[in-house]
């Protein structure tokens, strides 16, 4: 499992990190906005998707990063948090 995050503040990242210490342990954590986040998607078979709410939708940084990376999701589970 890889925890991807969007955290302006750090309170998503403090969120995925307390989740993923409870879930899998040995789970890496990386900022959506890193250049090796889409790979470490591609090398994992659930990804933990975690992003702040912005005027009660997604951020535009993380629908833009999904729309871009189609391929990633495909046979993937994705477990998405709002934070």
């Amino acid at each position: 499992m890889i925890g991807i995050y969007m955290s302006g503040t750090g309170n998503t990242k403090h969120c995925v990190g307390k989740l993923l210490s409870v879930i899998d342990p040995k789970a890496e954590m990386i900022p959506i906005e890193s250049e090796e986040s889409v790979d470490k998607i591609r090398l994992n078979d659930a990804v933990l998707l975690a992003y702040p709410t912005q005027f009660s939708n997604v951020p535009f940084m993380v629908k833009d990063f999904i729309r871009r990376n189609p391929e990633l999701w495909k046979e993937k589970k994705v477990f998405c948090i709002c934070s």
